[in-house]
């Protein structure tokens, strides 16, 4: 089953267009990576998606589970079941581990157990007291991937999830995106700069180059295929 579908979107911000004519679908139960350079479009694509205020769309359509998300308010966007985890690890930093997640569960109808998010990342259970401000980089990801979780979304967009993280932290964070995907179900589309993260998380992956949607290729592809790595992606 067709869960998102993009269709020849266009968007841009006051400085020009940044993507053109992007065209994506993502079935229910998949987990997929957007690949590309820096500033080839990956995180204007998820923006556009959850319905942020930029950038801007210019044309096309995006569709989850049937309903059109272009003619849906942000907020509405988030209630249809959709999860996102930004860049920028949005945590309430005065509040605790724990707190955190609450906080998200009490923002849905229908939540997960809360405890069930420390079983995703056991690391936060030990910590589950401690204020977001006083947490490290890979402590805040978790915690923030945790967040969406409990909302119990459909389709989680992650943003950058092993940016800048130790390598020990990106195989806890990789095998707890595995786990969302595989136990509980949740279709995953991640932007990820890291080409490695997203081979061990992800089936298929969408590689986008200057705004535009460039190949399409499979797990196996990329990894067999340095030319194309080179080419796309540099590594």
């Amino acid at each position: 089953m067709t869960l998102l579908t993009v269709d020849g979107l266009e968007a841009g911000y006051e400085t020009g267009q940044v993507l053109f004519g992007i065209d994506m679908e993502i079935s229910e139960g998949e987990t997929v990576s957007l690949l590309g350079r820096n500033g080839a479009g990956k995180t204007s694509t998820i923006r556009s998606i959850v319905g942020a205020e930029t950038p801007r769309i210019i044309d096309g359509s995006i569709t989850f589970r049937g309903t059109d998300l272009l003619a849906c308010q942000t907020h509405e966007i988030a209630d249809f079941g959709l999860g996102y985890v930004p860049e920028e690890r949005r945590c309430f930093p005065r509040l605790t581990v724990a707190e955190n997640i609450h906080v998200a569960a009490t923002s849905v109808d229908d939540p997960l157990p809360e405890s069930e998010m420390f079983e995703f990342f056991p690391e936060l259970d030990q910590i589950r007291d401690r204020e977001a401000k006083n947490l490290s980089g890979g402590q805040q990801q978790m915690a923030s991937i945790a967040r969406a979780l409990v909302a119990n979304p459909k389709l989680m967009l992650l943003d950058e999830p092993c940016e800048g993280l130790a390598p020990t932290i990106v195989r806890q964070v990789e095998a707890g995106i595995r786990r969302i995907n595989e136990e509980r179900g949740v279709t995953v589309l991640m932007v990820e700069q890291n080409v490695a993260a997203a081979m061990a998380i992800a089936d298929r992956h969408y590689i986008l180059e200057e705004g535009n949607l460039v190949n399409e290729v499979t797990t196996a592809r990329l990894r067999e295929d340095e030319d194309l790595r080179q080419e796309y992606l540099g590594v």
